[in-house]
């Protein structure tokens, strides 16, 4: 039960920073942090699930 709670509160995370994340410019040193740290999530629940 806590995995999945885990998973869900990571999820609704990334939805919110991604509607964030789109607000600003494309240029903008801020969002482009913010992929490297979604890249780097998206790679590391990748690891995990394999």
């Amino acid at each position: 039960m806590q995995v999945k709670t885990f998973l869900l509160t990571l999820g609704a995370g990334m939805v919110a920073g991604g509607a964030i994340a789109l607000m600003l410019p494309p240029q903008s040193p801020v969002r482009s942090t913010m992929q490297k740290a979604v890249d780097s999530v998206e790679q590391s629940v990748t690891n995990m699930m394999q």
